[in-house]
């Protein structure tokens, strides 16, 4: 390990850029010292937090001496900010979606080609010490080939309805299709073949959130290989926890199940399970492995080493989902080509 400082900037402010400054803050390699958003007031409140400088101008970013930028802004709006990061020579690292249109996707892979920066994806998922089990079984052969697969990630009605203020400009398939679509695209190594869609409209919209209530992806992958995606927004919230996520494998010698639940059952004035995405700090720093997956970004650029979530992981997620969109709209399976020329990025 070098003993070099990283200087990190952080783009948005909001829930997750928190999560990014309390990772990052104290990361032995990392020094946080410039926070940008467009809102001034929530800029100066998570610098001032974290002692450090802040911004609401990405030209003031793009011109500092941060050496790495993290990107945590809405699901809609991270081409921007990221193009622009990586056309100043900065080294990139943006959450999950990658984008939300293959085109923006393909400008943001384009513009980290062109920088010869780091980019990563934050599909951390990756990092979950249940997922990395799996994939262990999966690279070892000990499943066989992959035959097929379900996963689900699902949110209670809270997460759009109370916890995000722009729901209506991403929905569960945004937000949540691409930790299993990159999880199941990891395990079983192989790339999407065709896409086929069923979805419900109504409860969110009726709230006056434009938002899919439910949808179930089928995705096809090379040799044959298939997966059950499912998501919803309206789980009812006196569901145990914010979050539902399991994942069913099986392949030609073998199979899994993963249920990514937590162990703490907790019976207060109700019976329930902690949210896995809660800050838990003991021993001075922030803990789990969603934060492990930022603090590895900066791992990446102090030891010179190439992220293991790329832009083109990012960018295959985003045609899966675009793909789902388009076979939703038009009732039909919807061939990958239509969408990306895999081959091509």
């Amino acid at each position: 390990m070098s003993n070099r400082k990283v200087k990190i900037g952080i783009v948005g402010a909001g829930i997750w850029g928190s999560n990014h400054a309390l990772a990052l803050s104290t990361h032995p390699q990392g020094e946080v010292t410039l926070i940008c958003d467009r809102d001034p007031a929530r800029a100066k409140a998570l610098a001032d937090r974290f002692g450090c400088a802040w911004t609401d101008s990405l030209d003031s970013l793009a011109g500092s001496d941060v050496e790495a930028v993290t990107i945590a802004t809405p699901d809609p709006f991270h081409r921007d900010p990221t193009v622009a990061m990586l056309a100043a020579g900065k080294h990139v690292m943006c959450e999950k979606p990658l984008a939300t249109t293959v085109a923006d996707g393909i400008d943001m892979v384009r513009a980290a080609d062109a920088a010869g920066t780091k980019f990563m994806v934050d599909f951390h998922a990756r990092w979950h010490p249940l997922f990395m089990g799996a994939k262990g079984y999966a690279e070892r052969g000990e499943l066989g080939d992959p035959v097929m697969a379900y996963a689900r990630l699902s949110d209670t009605i809270h997460v759009p309805t109370k916890m995000l203020k722009w729901g209506g400009q991403s929905g569960p398939e945004w937000f949540l299709f691409p930790h299993t679509m990159d999880a199941i695209r990891w395990m079983f190594d192989r790339e999407p073949v065709s896409v086929y869609a069923q979805g419900h409209r109504g409860v969110l919209d009726g709230m006056g959130i434009n938002s899919w209530d439910a949808i179930q992806s089928l995705v096809t992958f090379e040799g044959g290989a298939f997966c059950t995606f499912e998501t919803s927004w309206i789980v009812p919230e006196t569901y145990t926890n914010v979050v539902d996520n399991r994942i069913f494998l099986n392949g030609t010698k073998g199979g899994l199940e993963l249920r990514n639940e937590p162990s703490l059952w907790v019976y207060t004035d109700r019976f329930h399970t902690p949210f896995s995405s809660e800050t838990v700090t003991r021993y001075g720093k922030a803990s789990g492995f969603q934060y492990d997956s930022i603090r590895y970004f900066i791992d990446c650029v102090a030891e010179d080493l190439v992220p293991q979530c790329t832009g083109r992981d990012g960018l295959v997620v985003t045609a899966m989902i675009e793909a789902t969109l388009l076979s939703l709209a038009q009732k039909r399976p919807v061939a990958m080509s239509e969408i990306l020329d895999l081959g091509s990025v």
